[in-house]
């Protein structure tokens, strides 16, 4: 149970990205919905900060997710899955990864347009910094109502496919763990194979 994966089993790096990924996103999807539909309005300025600030962080753990990703094997399916199983984990997972992609980025874009970031007296309220040392920049540079509308309906949208999707990985992967009976799930919870 090494740091890097083989065809057997997923590594520590691969695992803790994967959880680690996981547990931000379930926050942002449940942070998201929570701040927007029902916390009263006053209210909700620092909390869209916060979610901006988190998901900055997010997208650069994205990156290395990727790279990370893009420079390890990845552990073969179980010899007795079906063609069809084999294609629909591939074509599952790379919608996982374009999803959250396409989140993370209407939602940088989302923070662009937003209102209050042309508001002068609660502009430095959205400004976000990388580090404490480095400002994000922002597409956007002058409010336009129905720009952000676009980027909050689509980060929206987006958002609960992403949901609808994680609800079936995690069928998926809960079917292979008591249905089928293999090492699909295990691998990914603990980097052991059977």
């Amino acid at each position: 149970m090494g740091l890097r994966s083989t065809s057997d089993a997923w590594g520590a790096v691969s695992r803790w990205l994967h959880w680690t990924s996981a547990a931000l996103i379930i926050f942002g999807l449940t942070h998201g919905y929570w701040m927007a539909n029902m916390l009263p309005r006053p209210q909700r300025l620092p909390h869209y900060w916060f979610h901006s600030l988190v998901f900055v962080y997010f997208g650069l753990l994205l990156l290395l997710r990727i790279a990370w990703r893009l420079s390890e094997p990845t552990p073969v399916q179980p010899p007795e899955s079906a063609g069809w199983e084999k294609a629909s984990a591939h074509l599952g997972h790379l919608a996982l990864y374009a999803l959250v992609i396409a989140v993370t980025v209407t939602g940088y874009m989302n923070w662009s347009a937003f209102p209050a970031r042309f508001d002068p007296t609660r502009v430095a309220q959205m400004d976000l910094w990388v580090l404490g040392i480095f400002k994000l920049p922002a597409i956007h540079d002058k409010a336009d109502r129905a720009v952000f509308q676009f980027w909050e309906h689509s980060h929206m949208y987006l958002s609960w496919a992403l949901a609808a999707l994680i609800i079936v990985h995690i069928l998926a992967a809960l079917r292979h763990h008591f249905l089928k009976s293999n090492d699909v799930m295990r691998r990914m919870w603990s980097g052991r194979s059977a």
